[in-house]
């Protein structure tokens, strides 16, 4: 070896030295490809506004309020600003409840990779309406009215989102797999005084169907869900063609509504002798309201791309309501508006007798890596319309 090498280079030294450059030529190509993505990524974004920018972009409107869901089903979150990434509005639907599915009757014990937990929602349990959910820092805080009222007005919990320093699990496995809708989904699950606090709210719920079943507190553990391929437009995909991500929302990562529409169903609703409803009822993310009045009901229907700020956000589709725009988003009661009168004038597309339509799903152009914002009074422009989708 002292042929070759200067006397002071031995053999250990070669050998840590191999590995620093190894590391390093590691960490430059990783380094080399995200910023080809990074650029790439927004070239292509570019393109797109310069390809779908069919409308001359007059502003039509406004956003007038912007919300996130911390938890999927539980209580609004106003913002002033947000922030967006790959899967939406940052911490928008990143946790949600879980109930444990019984054994099917055709088995005597759970096969591994059988989905044992589904998503809850207010479908199944309103009083999830009731409870608050916000996070701050590395903290998630629930708070819901008591259910011993008599000796206090509300419940609260705090969970860490430190997975190292989580209240214990006990009971299953820190992480599994779980259903929502078609999808299977990796999930972490949040401690079992999270699920002690939401099962006493779900079995105190006299509304609900899930009475008796065991409910848990989870997040989402991987980016491992795409949003459903079936309406999402190419230009909304990757410039390599994938999917966009999404959280744990229903099929796409944010609902876009519309001020002027909701007016049109609650004049609807005074017509017909019946109390009003707020926006809260739709959920949604982004609202718009039209300047001067220049936003007509439904017009959003139409729409395919639009720019918020300096945002795009492709328009997919128009969102079929169930009965939880039904509930009350304070006390978690059922009625049934306003789905019945959207009956008369909102029925739509080819199950025109199953479903009825506001606001529309929606996908941010956000490169990859990159992180964009909007804010409540940004302009809304629209850049492209089209024929409405009602599915």
């Amino acid at each position: 070896m002292s042929m070759f090498l200067p006397s002071w280079i031995d053999m250990p030294t070669m050998v840590v030295g191999s590995v620093i450059f190894l590391l390093l030529s590691k960490s430059m190509v990783s380094l080399l490809v995200t910023t080809i993505h990074k650029a790439a990524s927004t070239v292509h974004l570019r393109y797109l506004l310069w390809q779908q920018q069919e409308d001359d972009g007059t502003i039509v409107g406004t956003v007038s309020a912007l919300y996130i869901h911390p938890v999927k089903s539980m209580r609004a979150v106003a913002l002033e600003k947000s922030h967006l990434d790959a899967k939406g509005l940052v911490d928008d639907r990143r946790f949600m409840v879980v109930y444990e599915v019984p054994l099917p009757v055709h088995k005597k014990k759970w096969d591994t990779g059988d989905i044992r937990y589904r998503f809850l929602t207010q479908r199944q349990c309103p009083s999830l309406a009731t409870i608050t959910a916000k996070i701050t820092n590395t903290t998630l805080t629930l708070e819901a009215p008591a259910v011993d009222a008599a000796k206090k007005s509300t419940d609260r919990i705090e969970i860490s989102l430190d997975v190292r320093s989580q209240s214990s699990v006990s009971q299953i496995p820190t992480q599994f797999l779980a259903g929502i809708w078609d999808d299977t989904i990796l999930v972490q699950d949040m401690g079992d005084h999270a699920a002690a606090f939401l099962q006493a709210v779900v079995n105190a719920d006299t509304q609900s169907t899930m009475n008796g079943c065991r409910v848990r507190l989870v997040r989402h553990s991987i980016n491992d869900r795409a949003a459903d391929p079936t309406f999402t437009p190419q230009y909304a995909k990757t410039w390599w063609g994938a999917s966009p991500l999404v959280s744990l929302t229903d099929g796409y990562p944010i609902l876009v509504a519309s001020e002027a529409s909701l007016q049109d169903v609650n004049d609807k609703l005074k017509q017909a002798g019946k109390d009003t409803i707020p926006m809260s009822r739709f959920r949604p993310n982004i609202v718009v309201k039209g300047d001067n009045n220049n936003l007509n009901a439904f017009e959003e229907d139409r729409w395919k791309v639009i720019a918020i700020g300096t945002v795009l956000f492709a328009i997919v589709k128009a969102c079929p309501r169930c009965k939880q725009s039904c509930t009350d988003q304070i006390t978690g009661q059922v009625t049934e508006e306003p789905v019945g009168i959207m009956k008369s004038f909102r029925a739509l597309g080819d199950h025109a007798s199953d479903n009825v339509f506001f606001a529309q799903n929606a996908i941010a152009l956000v490169g990859l890596g990159k992180m964009e914002s909007i804010q409540v009074g940004d302009p809304v422009r629209v850049l492209k319309r089209g024929d409405p989708i009602y599915k």
